[in-house]
Parts: C-alpha cells; structure tokens; sequence
C-alpha cells in the first residue's frame, strides 16, 4: 500500500523546505482563449480548441461560424455538416482504440462519446464547391442552392468511415421536425443567429417553457448559454462562477492571467526536493485538472446542459471540496487522496454506466501522473452518480478497480457471481467471468411472494458494486425545495449562532404536524423482481386490492398510506408519518433522504446493500432495517415498536439528518460526513487492513489444509 511506496529517500533538514513552488510558462497567446496550466506548462483549453494557443479548431465543421470563440456542436437533434460527423469519426478521442470490455453481456454504455458519431440515417448538408477547412454547420434553408443533402450512417464500426447516401432534389425533406415539436429554422432566421450558440427554430419547447406561435422565431441555445439570442454565457455551469476571476464559457473557466484549473481556483504549482511525501496528520486532497478532450461538462443532443438533480452530488461535492482549503491542497507532493473530477453523468445519464469514462481518464492518468502509478490508483477517487454505479467495474482491469469510487448505490451481495481470475492462474480464457459460488436457483425469493425471479434478476442482484473497505457511499442529491426554510422548518427548528454554526431541533408542540400515519410509501414499481429485489412489488401487493391489508378487506390498516408516486404530496404525508419506507430501485434509492429530512423513521429493506454513510453515522440509532424475508411480517414489526423507543430513534434523527443532503446554504452536511469516509479510507491504506485480513486468511486455509494433510482428514 501507498504507505510503503514513499519516494522520500533522505530526511529534509528543518531549514530546508521539500516542497518548493515553481510555476512553469506556457505559449504567449495562451491567455486570448485559454488557461495557462502552471503547473504542466501547457495551455487548457475549452473543448473543440486545441494547439499551443487554443487557437486551432478540433473540428471546423462542427462550428457554426468562423468567429473567435465558438464552440462545435455535436448533438443529433439539428443537421450538422456532414464533414462534422467526419471529423468526429477521425478524431481518436471519439472512440479510442483503448476502450474495451471484458465483462458478459452488454457493457450498459457506448466507447464512442459523441452523439453524432453513432447517428443512424442522420441528414446532413454540404456547400459545393467548398473545401472541408471551410465547410461549417450554419444551418443552411431546406431548399437552399449550392448544398446537397445526405443521409449520413456515423458508427458502422471502429475502423470504417461514416456511410452517406446523397438525396436527390426532389427527397430533400421540406421541414425538419425537432424532437420537441418544433421544427428547425436557418440561422439566419432567429435574432443576431442565436449569436452562434443554439439553434432556430419555431414552436416546440426548452427549459423556458413551450412556444407556441408558429411565426415567432427564437434560439434554442447550445448548452451553457441563454437569453432571446443565446447572448448569456450562464455561470451556474462553471464550478465557484469562476471566482469571480473568470469568465464562464460552455461550462468552461476561462480564467484571467495567473489562475487556471476547475473555478480558477489554481495559483500555485509545486516541485519536491525529497519526493511524494503524504502529511499523515492532516489529510490533505489533490484536485486534478483533466484536459477537456479527455472529460468535459458536455452537451446533450445540441441542448441545455442541465441534468436532473437526483444525480447532482458529484458537482456539489466538487464545488465544496474546490473551496475547502482545510481539506485541499495545490500540492501533489503532500497530498494523501487525489480526487479525479470526470463529469460522469454527462457521459452516462442514469442508466448508463461509468465504465468507459473511467477506463478513458484512468489510461490518461497512467501515462500523465506519477502519483496514479505510484499506488496503482488506490488513492485516487472517482464518482458515479448513475442508478448501479460501479457494478459492472468487477470484471474490469485491475487498474480500475483499485481506485476509490464514490457513489450511492452500495450491493455488496454474500454470493457475488464475477471472480476475477489472475492470468496465469488458468488456461482457460473465460475463468475470470467464473461463478465464486452456487447462486440460488430461479423460482419465488421469500415467503408470502409467489412472484418468480428468474435468472437475471438473481444475477442483477449478486452483481458486485462496491467494495467496503476502500469505496464510499455517500446520499443522492435532494432536490432543494425539501431543505428550503418554507418545507424544512414544518420539522425543524432552526437556530443561527453567533460564530455562524447551526443548531438544529426537533418541533415540539401543537403547531407541530401529528404524526397519524404508521407508515408511508409511495413509488412507482415494475415487474422484474430486479427492480427493487421485489420490495416494492410485494409492499403494493399486500397491502392492494386482494392482498392481506387490502383497504376495503377485513385486515385494512388506514394508518398504512401505500400507492404509486406521490409527486409534490410526498412531504407532507412524511411529516405526518412515524415510519417511511425506503427500498431501492433499479439502483439506489431515494427514500431514504427524503424520510430523513422529514423525521420519518426510515424502514431499510435492501439486502446486501449498504447505505449512505453507513460507516460514519450509527444507522441502528435512527433508522429500521427489515430483510425481505420478514417483509410479510412488517405490520406486526412496526407494531411491536414502543413509544419509548420511537423516540430514541427520532432523537436519532434530529442527530444526524443533516448528513443526508447537500445544500450547505440549508444547513447539509453530506459532504463533510463523505469527506471524513475518505480520511477513513486513507487510514486504512496506510494500516493495510483489509490486505491483511486478506493474508490471515489465506494463512488459515494453508495451515487448515496442512493439518488435515498431516492428520489424514
């Protein structure tokens, strides 16, 4: 582990600094469109710019002008020049050679990372009598002279080229229908071209609401910007809005002279005298500054870059983390954990997976940071948002796996179904997708449930997606309007003291809601028994037309309020409830959060799943956990919970809810308890716990084997 691997060969006199700052120079130009990276020397630039100065284009088909500053589009939802799709294709970070799967089935995400380049019977344009350096995607009329008109097929495989089928006149399409409704419009159409940020259309629909009338003209704008004419560059897409020592451009910081990194947050750069040397007093935290071409906060389909906020913790954690400077450090050669900010939900969505992203900027690092290879990773931390977060990682290379990765879903199952195998250990290709052990047959999982799992279900939910001693759990994101004063004082009582701190109570009295409600669970359900191990089906049947507490049947419970998604009513039927369910979903889940916040006693049935914070918080001390083998049972579980001990485990809650959001503004603590996982996990690196544990073991089965040899057993 990383605490045998020091490079500090002689101790450093206490006169002598071993860290020295030393900043490096980049081209003159730099600063005109990018940011002068101290620390490397090199010039980090907006994605879809490159060279020494940021001054050459990374594909000038994609480009709707030839102005300074604009950024190529690669989205499927407008034509595109078809030298666009072209470029991308030829481009070896669009889909690079080293992207590989090694696990069975479909690997849940795509080695190409650009819409277009996977388009299928995409139309595209292109200006005869035009050279490719000077075709460009500008939207050009329908019917316009001097363009042809292509069907174009992008990713037909690796190695071949884009496939074009021209149209003759008389099939080029009058009107383009937008995915939204709309239909797309020439630039030149929509007030001052959408400033070269979006796109013009008429009728259909943005993040501002639906337009309706067919003659007005208006700018759907390309991620990152707004306004009638894409005119405003928007800050809340730049982490810190740049301190205030940048400019917000496409989601990227273009800093002022002397700054650089995520929010122009970097000044200093470090060289050591004596190697890396890790403070073990205080753990401190690296932030890398990935080059955009690797990752970017990218666009989707030529849309507004917002994502939904459920899976936003990763841009909160890193927003905190870039402005605590108790915990962050500009110096790599001190630091204990260094964190890889990848924008991984840009690349996966939710039901994606962070595969591909991960293998991509871990080759970068391997080639680019001796602290990557020092250690094999294991001290580098990566996030995944996404439902599954990491459970496809099992069967990746090892120089994946070894690093840290924060997420919200934590399956950890008893029989995981993937053993990866060391090479040499067998002949047989395929033994790394082995089985470690019998899994249970398909057929019904628990009593009272005759619902058949069948062999996929059973595999989903032995599939391996965390693992304890080394990766983080941390809650999902809440939506705000469950921490805003106007929601969250109906529970809580909030005091601000004179240094600043909070101090947060539990409402008592008769202005407080009663809590009339035993248990409430509203949520949407499917019929694989993978989605939510088949919690949630068999909570809807029991307590539904026919099951054991129907509503209208002799065993009713109308303190049991159970249905379908419960949209804005769910805060309200919480706080009145002295129990909530919280089951998973495809993935995580995220009732757990929402109960927390409401002072609702989350009952926990996720087997095999470990929860958010479950290692820095005493979960016993505020929340229920029931297995599915006693889910028919739960009415009379519930029931058996005493006055007394309701109220300790509401006292539980008032301790440690603020752990479970966010929103720092509100009061939320998640990133402080995520933040002390991590120091956890550096400690244990240093120990080399779980290795050793790992030792014990095997020295167990080889003295056990002995004896038995020895004995004749």
């Amino acid at each position: 582990m990383f605490g045998v691997l020091l490079l500090c060969g002689v101790l450093c006199s206490s006169a002598i600094s071993p860290f020295k700052e030393h900043l490096k120079a980049c081209h003159p130009d730099c600063t005109k469109f990018g940011n002068c990276n101290g620390e490397t020397g090199q010039c980090d630039c907006p994605f879809g710019l490159t060279g020494p100065s940021c001054q050459e284009r990374l594909f000038p088909a994609c480009h709707v002008s030839k102005d300074p500053g604009t950024l190529p589009h690669y989205g499927t939802w407008y034509p595109k020049n078809c030298e666009c799709i072209k470029q991308l294709h030829a481009w070896p970070g669009s889909c690079p050679e080293h992207l590989h799967y090694e696990g069975t089935g479909v690997s849940g995400a795509s080695p190409c990372f650009y819409d277009l380049v996977l388009a299928h019977r995409f139309l595209c344009y292109r200006y005869q009598g035009r050279a490719p350096a000077d075709q460009l995607s500008d939207s050009p009329a329908l019917n316009a002279s001097g363009v042809d008109w292509f069907h174009a097929t992008g990713h037909t495989a690796r190695h071949s080229p884009p496939q074009e089928a021209q149209l003759p006149p008389e099939q080029v399409p009058q009107e383009y229908k937008t995915p939204d409704g709309g239909q797309w419009r020439p630039l030149s159409e929509c007030p001052d071209r959408c400033n070269n940020r979006g796109w013009c259309q008429i009728q259909g629909s943005n993040y501002q609401g639906r337009h309706y009338d067919a003659a007005e003209r208006w700018c759907n704008c390309q991620g990152y910007f707004r306004g009638n004419s894409c005119e405003v560059a928007d800050t809340q897409h730049c982490y810190r809005g740049c301190s205030g020592v940048g400019e917000c451009v496409g989601g990227w910081c273009h800093c002022k002279p002397g700054y650089w990194g995520h929010g122009c947050t970097r000044t200093k750069a470090y060289s050591s005298s004596v190697g890396w040397r890790p403070n073990h007093a205080k753990i401190k935290v690296y932030v890398y500054d990935l080059p955009s071409n690797v990752v970017h906060r990218r666009e989707f389909h030529d849309q507004w870059s917002l994502i939904d906020l459920m899976y936003n913790a990763e841009l909160e954690f890193t927003e905190l983390l870039l402005g605590d400077w108790g915990v962050r450090t500009e110096n790599p050669w001190e630091a204990a954990l260094f964190y890889v900010p990848t924008f991984t939900y840009w690349y996966t969505g939710n039901v994606g997976h962070p595969y591909f992203v991960i293998q991509h900027a871990t080759k970068w690092l391997q080639e680019n940071s001796p602290f990557f290879n020092l250690t094999g990773g294991r001290n580098h931390i990566f996030w995944a948002t996404n439902d599954r977060g990491v459970c496809k990682l099992q069967m990746a290379p090892p120089e994946m796996q070894h690093s840290i990765k924060l997420v919200h879903f934590g399956q950890s199952p008893r029989r995981p179904y993937a053993a990866r195998m060391k090479v040499g250990q067998t002949t047989d290709p395929t033994a790394h997708l082995a089985l470690r052990g019998a899994l249970p047959q398909p057929g019904t999982r628990f009593p009272e449930f005759p619902a058949e799992f069948t062999a996929m279900d059973i595999l989903e939910e032995s599939e391996i997606c965390i693992r304890p001693e080394k990766d983080v759990v941390t809650p999902n994101y809440i939506m705000p309007t469950w921490v805003e004063p106007h929601n969250y004082n109906q529970v809580w009582n909030v005091t601000q003291l004179p240094d600043g701190t909070r101090q947060v109570t539990r409402k008592r009295g008769p202005d407080v809601p009663v809590r009339n409600l035993t248990l409430y669970f509203a949520g949407f359900t499917k019929p694989q028994m993978s989605y939510s191990q088949g919690v949630r089906q068999l909570i809807h049947k029991l307590f539904g037309p026919g099951g054991k507490y129907d509503p209208k049947g002799p065993n009713a419970r109308p303190d049991y309020k159970v249905g379908g998604p419960g949209g804005g009513e769910a805060a309200t039927y919480m706080q009145q409830s002295r129990f909530c369910l919280a089951p998973m979903g495809s993935g995580w889940g995220i009732r757990l959060v929402e109960a927390m916040i409401s002072g609702c006693v989350p009952v926990i049935i996720q087997d095999h799943v470990y929860q958010a914070h479950w290692d820095v918080v005493p979960f016993p001390e505020f929340s229920i956990r029931v297995g599915r083998h006693d889910l028919h049972r739960l009415v009379e579980l519930l029931d058996d919970v005493a006055p007394q001990e309701l109220e300790e485990l509401q006292a539980g809650i008032e301790r440690y809810h603020r752990a479970f959001f966010w929103d720092a503004q509100w009061g939320g603590l998640a990133y402080n308890y995520t933040i002390q996982a991590l120091k956890q996990r550096a400690h244990s690196m240093w120990s080399a716990n779980y290795r050793r544990r790992r030792r014990a073991q095997q020295r167990r089965r080889l003295f056990s084997v002995g004896r038995r040899s020895r004995h004749g057993w």
